[in-house]
Formats: C-alpha cells, sequence, structure tokens
C-alpha cells in the first residue's frame, strides 16, 4: 500500500512489447518520480479555461480528451470529453485487460516509472490513467523547509508534467501519496499548492489531486482545504474506516468532491491480531463481501461527491503476505472480489466465478484461535470451499515465516521464502502439514484453484514452539 517496488519489474511481462523493454532499460524504479498531465479548470460549470487559466490562452490539442469537474445542484461531477465519467478503477501497474474485461475505466499508478508504456496500454484497452507525481517524504535527505530542494523538486515535477500532458488516456495528476505521514507543518501543503499552480499553467486540461492517509483526515483536510487551494480534488486512501468516509470528509471542512484512491479488506494494521502480533488476514471470500458491501455504502452511495474509487491492488504483490492485497495471482487466477466489482461494474457477474473460500483451520482451529503448535510435528489442514459452477478444485499449500513485527516499509513488501518439507500429503480439500523444526512465527497458506482462471486464498498464522525432546527427536528421525 506505501511502497510499489516489486509491481514494476512484473509489468514487463504484463506488457510483453518492445516499447516496454526500452523503457525498462532506462527508467528505474528507484527513482520514484512523478510525470505529467493534464489539468482540471475548477469545479464549476464553465468551459475548460474559463477561470483565467491557461486553457484561455491555448487550444486543446487534437490528442488530448479534456476532464473536469463540474459543479451540479446536488454536488460535483467528473466530465471527460464533456461526458460524465465516474471512475471504475484499480490501482496497479498490471492486468489493464482484466480491467475493461471486469467494467473497469480507469487505473491508478504512483509514480512515471515505466509511464510511456503503461499509458499506451491504457489507451488500447480504452482505460485511462490516474498518473502520480511522486513527491518526497520528509526525511534526513529531503525538507519542506528547504527552499532549495522545494526549487528542485518543483522543476523535476514540471519536466515530467511537460513530457506526458498530452497523452489521451490521461485522466487526472496526482500529486503525492500520503505524504503528510511523514511531514508536519504548512510547508508541506504550501509546496502541494505550487506544483497544482504550475500543473495548471501548463496543461489546463486535466485535474489535480492529492492522496492522503485517512488517519488523520479532518486534520489534514482542513490543511489542505485552507493551504492548497490550486488542488482540485482531494483523494483518500481507506480501509477499514470506509464507512465513514464521507463524515469525516465532511468534517475537515474540505468544499470540493473527493476520490477513494486505495480501498480493499482489513489492511495488515488494523485487523484483529493473535498475542504474539500476527494480523489475521480475512479470507478471498471474506474479503470480496468486504469490498462490495463497503462499495455499495459509501462510493456508490456518495456519488454526488465521491468521483470514483480504485481497487487496491489490481494485479499481484507482496505486501506482509502475497495474497493480503493480492486480486490476482502471479500466474493470472482472478479472485472473487474481481467478480464482485464485474457484477457492481456491468450488473452481472463473469462467466466463470471464482472459488468460494470461508474458513480454513489447521489442527482443527481457525485464526481467531491463536493456534500454537509443535515444532516437527505433523498436524492436519482443512479449507471450506466451494465452487459456484461446480468446477474441479485443486489445492495448492506452503509454510512460509511470519513477518516481523514492527518491519519497515521496505522489509514488508520483501517476499519471503517458502519453508522446504513442510507440506507432507494433500488429498482434496484436505493436507498434512508438519511444522517446522525451528520455533517462531509462521503462517500457513492455502490457494484453491480452479482450472478456469481463478483461484480462492487463506492462510492462518501459528506460533510453533519447542517440542518435548523425545518428540523432537523421533520427527528428526522418522520418514515421510
Amino acid at each position: 500500500m506505501k511502497n510499489y517496488p516489486q509491481e514494476l519489474s512484473n509489468a514487463a511481462t504484463t506488457l510483453g512489447t518492445a516499447a516496454w523493454q526500452a523503457a525498462a532499460a532506462v527508467v528505474k524504479w528507484v527513482l520514484l518520480a512523478g510525470w505529467g498531465g493534464a489539468l482540471l479548470t475548477g469545479c464549476d460549470q464553465t468551459p475548460a479555461g474559463a477561470d483565467g487559466r491557461a486553457a484561455s490562452r491555448v487550444g486543446l490539442p487534437k490528442e488530448v480528451v479534456a476532464v473536469r469537474v463540474q459543479k451540479t445542484a446536488h454536488g460535483f461531477q467528473l466530465l471527460r470529453g464533456g461526458k460524465p465519467y465516474f471512475i471504475r478503477g484499480g490501482g496497479g501497474l498490471q492486468r489493464f485487460a482484466q480491467l475493461q474485461e471486469a467494467g473497469g475505466n480507469s487505473a491508478r499508478l504512483w509514480s512515471v516509472d515505466y509511464a510511456t508504456p503503461l499509458l499506451d496500454e491504457a489507451q488500447h484497452r480504452g482505460v485511462t490513467i490516474m498518473l502520480g507525481l511522486w513527491l518526497e517524504p520528509e526525511s534526513s535527505y529531503f525538507s519542506y523547509y528547504d527552499p532549495g530542494m522545494v526549487q528542485a523538486q518543483l522543476q523535476r515535477l514540471r519536466q515530467q508534467v511537460l513530457r506526458y500532458r498530452y497523452h489521451p488516456a490521461l485522466l487526472m495528476w496526482n500529486v503525492g501519496n500520503e505524504v503528510e505521514l511523514t511531514t508536519s507543518g504548512p510547508r508541506l501543503f504550501k509546496s502541494v499548492n505550487a506544483i497544482a499552480r504550475m500543473i495548471h499553467e501548463l496543461d489546463p486540461y486535466h485535474p489535480v489531486t492529492i492522496s492522503l492517509g485517512d488517519g488523520d483526515l479532518i486534520f489534514q483536510g482542513a490543511q489542505l482545504q485552507q493551504l492548497a487551494p490550486e488542488v482540485d480534488i482531494m483523494s483518500v486512501n481507506s480501509y477499514g474506516r470506509l464507512l465513514d468516509l464521507p463524515q469525516r470528509v465532511q468534517k475537515s471542512g474540505w468544499k470540493r468532491p473527493y476520490i477513494v484512491t486505495e480501498y480493499g479488506g482489513k489492511g495488515f494494521w488494523e485487523t484483529d491480531s493473535t498475542f504474539w502480533k500476527a494480523p489475521e488476514e480475512q479470507t478471498s471470500a471474506g474479503k470480496a463481501e468486504f469490498i462490495s458491501s463497503r462499495y455499495r455504502q459509501v462510493i456508490q452511495a456518495d456519488s454526488n461527491r465521491c468521483l470514483g474509487s480504485y481497487l487496491f491492488y489490481w494485479g499481484s504483490k507482496f505486501e506482509y503476505t502475497p495474497t493480503w492485497f493480492s486480486l490476482f495471482e502471479p500466474s493470472g487466477e482472478k479472485t472473487e472480489s474481481v467478480d464482485e466489482m464485474h457484477l457492481l461494474w456491468r450488473k452481472h457477474y463473469p462467466a466463470n466465478r471464482s472459488p468460494h473460500l470461508t474458513e480454513l483451520r489447521l489442527a482443527g482451529q481457525a485464526a481467531a484461535n491463536e493456534v500454537t503448535l509443535r515444532a516437527g510435528q505433523r498436524y492436519p489442514a482443512v479449507v471450506r470451499v466451494t465452487d459456484p459452477e461446480g468446477d474441479s478444485l485443486t489445492a495448492r499449500w506452503e509454510v512460509l515465516p511470519e513477518m516481523r513485527p514492527g518491519a519497515e516499509i521496505k522489509e514488508v513488501a520483501t517476499p519471503l521464502e517458502p519453508v522446504p518439507g513442510c507440506v507432507v500429503k494433500v488429498a482434496g480439500r484436505q493436507a498434512i502439514i508438519r511444522m517446522p523444526s525451528r520455533p517462531g512465527a509462521y503462517r500457513v497458506y492455502v490457494r484453491v484453484f480452479d482450472g478456469h482462471g481463478s483461484v480462492a486464498t487463506a492462510n492462518i498464522p501459528v506460533l510453533v514452539r519447542p517440542a518435548p525432546k523425545a518428540a523432537a527427536y523421533s520427527a528428526a528421525t522418522s520418514s515421510d
């Protein structure tokens, strides 16, 4: 959710084009920079540029599809090419074809890394792009209280805007992602305002937004309203707290529309945890129900002010676990959450739906029981799963170490290696799992495939305690 290095290297496989290969050779993920776009001309009912910005001086380039916010009798509406455009989006660098197939119309990128092939792919698929301009977080090497650093960042972003502002797939600019989490004081939003003003001058055809976290939204929204009047739309990343988001936006005093730029199942920082601080991940069925209900109750219900949303993560990525945010397997199989979005966006389910997995038990216990087992010992695991079409199902099991409590962002996004020799036997929906010989925190995973492009997922944290000496000797000398 916070950093996005892994998926960039996967996008070459997804796109498979010569353009991608060329871009990948030159652009380094580590730059994490932003790039250009175009501006909205204000939250009003006037033609683009009528507020006196650059649109009054420059004609619309033929390749550009102009985007703006229109104020209505009941709230706000996004217009693209003069037509209403409600964002049905996915956040990620992958699976644009599947996004379009599900009824989605827009993808979110966090920076301009690999922008050219991704914009071109989006245009080919009939999908627009919310393009990120990466802002530096406050750190030992960057300060928003250093005018020289702030000006250098502004000039870097200016070049990115100039490069990409006329791409036909561009929907809007997204200036920064949760930068307020590391930056205190008014200088950040004053800098954001200057960046938004610069974008408006260079590109009067697309809006400017900024993505905030929802932890302190009432205060940060008030700061944005007061200090960054050039920002057209406030965007928010919200997971477990999505239900009361409209109320918190209103309490912040924000007067313009908003977009939900990240949402999904419960985040690992906000769900229930075991006593050894291992968060409990929802099953794929649990995530699908959670996402679907909140989409209806918030994003659809508040559409007079909410201009749409981006489900996270449209593709596959490791963040705390391989499955926590992934809507697809790396091999392409979709999860039940994608089916639910297909229903919400296209008003019907896809022809083949994902397996419906509701529970995983290990040694007869669910995750809520805080499972503790003995090192080297064997235990039964069983998964409760059905398939809407009655397809034959195949389960794949593995055991991974648990993420270290308090891990930093880069560590949380670094994949963990499976522990070898733990899956002793698999029979249908059941398996025999041998606990690792080294005591510690682990997680048992199951993925259930239907053979027709869909998958269901679940995992359960387990604390492995030392085995009694005699049992440990027996486990070490026994054969499979």
